[in-house]
């Protein structure tokens, strides 16, 4: 291979090696932008979250299941306390 299908070829390669770093990024962010009053509402502690997740997007191993984990527990629970169902 050379030339341009080359370069796709690593294109491809990079994009696929981006998506753990891209997911771990985005839990990052979406815990980041959260009120504070939501947190406390939810008894979870911001800045533990923030911390971890910040150390798992460089350490991918432990940070793509941290971030899986956030998107499928911990943020429906923030979402919906932000939305005032306190239930």
């Amino acid at each position: 291979m050379e030339g341009f299908s080359a370069f796709m070829w690593m294109a491809v390669l990079i994009a696929v090696a981006a998506i753990p770093v891209v997911i771990c990024a985005l839990a990052f962010l979406h815990a980041a932008r959260t009120p504070k009053w939501v947190w406390a509402l939810s008894g979870k502690t911001q800045i533990w979250w923030l911390a971890g997740l910040l150390m798992g997007t460089g350490v991918l191993i432990l940070g793509l299941p941290a971030s899986l984990y956030y998107f499928i527990k911990v943020r429906p629970v923030l979402e919906r306390i932000e939305s005032g169902d306190l239930a």
